[in-house]
Order: structure tokens, then sequence, then C-alpha cells
């Protein structure tokens, strides 16, 4: 008998396999009280099978649902990220904006109180050489730009044009060693004249050792000569040192404009007379300033 079992052992089996599904499937139909003895083994042998099988369903049903969840969200979160990286750089260019708006009402409000005619440009370049203190604008003799006309921000004297093509012109700042702006203290009204000494700093010459100059004090442009109107700020004593000998004193200042975030300046386009001694120095710059070579961003 066995060896007829194990002869036809495929078929036994393939018959197992389509018959118990289909007596469970009846069984189930029913209630448990009308099982029989035959329904009640059947289900016995079945019951792990189909514990297994339904698992096994399950595990790969919900698999495949987490699957397309997290490809989805995967998805989701990368326009999600795009989006976010849109928004940010939406906000720095809104608040670049609103910072260059500030900074043009500045310029806008302080050419109204001066009551002066000019053209706003934008700092382009800076030069590169240690020996001079230059800047390049992006407005030249198409706008009206002339040399000796004098260059100014809202926080004070930058300088005067050197040299002008038809769209470019080149500033000589009062950084520059060369540079020479007639000012006055504003606190005791001593007059000296303020000239470039290092890459930030500048220094007020023919003060007298006598002169009540203070560190702190405010220095304005004096309106002589004929290049900057009067009042405007050129810089804060930063040092004062008096000699016990000689005539005069040393007097460190510091420019009131912060020459390294400059960006938009102030031409003033009135025509404005310059003394002979100035007018000289001006050309020895011209002849002498190399040319510019480093562009901001």
């Amino acid at each position: 008998m066995f060896r007829y079992l194990y002869q036809y052992r495929f078929y036994l089996l393939l018959a197992s396999l389509v018959l118990i599904p289909v007596i469970a499937i009846d069984t189930s139909t029913r209630s448990p009280s009308q099982y029989t003895f035959f329904d009640k083994a059947i289900l016995g042998i079945t019951s792990p099978f189909q514990a297994i099988m339904t698992a096994t369903l399950n595990f790969g049903v919900e698999g495949y649902h987490d699957y397309i969840y997290l490809w989805d969200t995967q998805k989701e979160n990368s326009k999600l990220l795009l989006k976010n990286q849109e928004l940010y750089n939406l906000v720095i260019q809104l608040k670049e904006t609103q910072a260059e708006n500030l900074r043009l009402r500045n310029l806008l409000e302080f050419k109204e109180s001066f009551e002066m005619k000019g053209v706003v440009a934008r700092v382009i370049a800076q030069d590169v050489s240690p020996e001079f203190r230059a800047i390049r604008i992006n407005r030249g003799e198409d706008d009206g730009l002339k040399a000796n006309m004098a260059v100014v921000t809202d926080q004070g004297v930058v300088g005067r044009i050197l040299r002008t093509t038809s769209g470019t012109a080149d500033v000589v700042t009062i950084l520059d060693l060369l540079s020479v702006v007639d000012s006055i203290v504003k606190r005791s009204r001593v007059r000296g004249i303020v000239e470039g000494l290092t890459d930030n700093l500048c220094q007020l010459k023919f003060a007298l050792r006598t002169d009540d100059v203070e560190p702190g004090d405010l220095l304005i442009s004096s309106g002589l000569g004929g290049v900057f109107p009067k009042g405007v700020p050129v810089g804060r004593v930063s040092d004062v040192k008096k000699l016990t000998y000689g005539v005069s004193q040393t007097v460190i200042v510091d420019p009131s404009v912060n020459f390294e975030k400059l960006e938009e300046v102030f031409v003033i386009t009135e025509s404005l007379s310059i003394p002979l001694h100035m007018s000289t120095k001006i050309q020895k710059q011209t002849a002498e300033l190399p040319t510019l070579a480093r562009s901001q961003p």
C-alpha cells in the first residue's frame, strides 16, 4: 500500500491541494455547530497553511503599499525642497532690493538736504594697487560727468572724479595719499586739510599744536575750494598726538564712509571752481593713477 502511495505521491499531493481548499471553503460557509469530524480535521490541517499564506499576502500587500507611499513621499519631498530653495532665493533677492532701495532713499534725502544736482552711480570696480585708492563707477561722459566733480554718499565725502569715459568714471577717494579735502572740526571750528594716510585712515594736516582738537570730534567739509558743499561729513578724529615741540599736531581721522561696503555714490554735477593748487594736484593724480582692474561682485 505504501508502495502505491509513494508511486502516486504526485497525484495524491495535487488532489490534496485541490480538495483541501475546496473543503475548507465549503466548511467556512457553514457555522461551527454544523462541522463534522472530517470538517474539523480538514480545518486543523489547513489552518496553519492558511495563516502562513494570509500573513505572507498581507506582508506583501503592506510592503507594496509602504513602497508606493515612500516613493510618493520622496518625490513630494524633492518638490518641496526645490520650492523651498526657490522661496529662499526670492527672499534673499527681496532683502537685497530692500537694502538697495534704502541706500538710494538715503542718497536722495542727502541730495535734497544740500540742494545738490547730480547723478547716482554704482561702484563697479576698485583699484588693486596699494599706492592708490580709487574706485570706478558705471556713469561717465554720457551722463554729464566730468573730471574734478565731487563724489559723496549720505555717509559723507567719497572723493572726486579723475577721468571719464563715455560710460564710466574713475574716482580717487579720500583714502588716497594724493587726496585733499579742506575740512573743519565741527565742535571747535578748527580748519585743516584731510589727506589719505593708509588703507583705512586719513590725517588732518596743518592743525596747530594749540588748536582744540580731541578724539571723537567730527570733521566736515569747509566748502572752500569749490569742490565739496559745506557741511558734508569727512571723518571722525580717532587719535591726537601733540608733541612738546613744533607748531603742528598729528591728528588721525577715521573716514565717515565705509569704503569696504561702498555700493552706490552720488556725483555732484553742478559746475564748481577749483583752486589752482588743487587743479595741479589733480592733473598729477590723473597721470599717475593705474588702471582699475578688480571688479566687485
